[in-house]
């Protein structure tokens, strides 16, 4: 499909009553996002370790790269909004949270940056435990996930 045919069914989908406010919620989002990389609400340094998350009755979301981003943009949320309201935006709070990985091993990306995450080892000790733990399960979905864990961890 060319980007030309995906573009006019995005429009006629925009049509239909069904999404009007799924689409209303997209253009919100975009404008909002567009309204935070261009301005200086958020300072430079902390703008490249954040994105925007849901806006929702009037509640905007940030997603902290870390907790310490995390930590100075809660410092700062009640200028943030001011400045955010000066701007015409509905905006009655704003939510801080740290964005997780989406699971332990893979690359995440982010914004400009590219993080990788180390997969956890399970101690001798807690292999030893968990292999003693399933010889003594009968022949079930537990004892094959453990089993599989364990194999992992070789």
């Amino acid at each position: 499909m060319t980007s030309q045919n995906i573009k006019k069914y995005i429009q006629i989908l925009g049509r239909n009553p069904e999404y009007t406010d799924l689409f209303s919620r997209i253009s919100q989002l975009n404008k909002m996002e567009h309204m935070l990389s261009a301005s200086s609400i958020i300072p430079a340094r902390l703008n490249q370790h954040c994105k925007l998350g849901p806006f929702f009755n009037g509640q905007l979301t940030l997603l902290a790269e870390n907790a310490s981003v995390a930590s100075k943009l809660k410092h700062i949320s009640p200028s943030l909004l001011l400045k955010i309201q000066k701007l015409g935006w509905k905006v009655t709070s704003i939510r801080i949270l740290v964005q997780k990985p989406d699971d332990v091993g893979h690359t995440v990306l982010h914004q400009k940056r590219t993080l990788k995450f180390k997969k956890p080892k399970i101690s001798n000790a807690g292999i030893n435990s968990l292999n003693r733990f399933a010889n003594t399960l009968p022949d079930s979905e537990l004892k094959h996930s453990i089993q599989k864990l364990l194999k992992h961890q070789n």
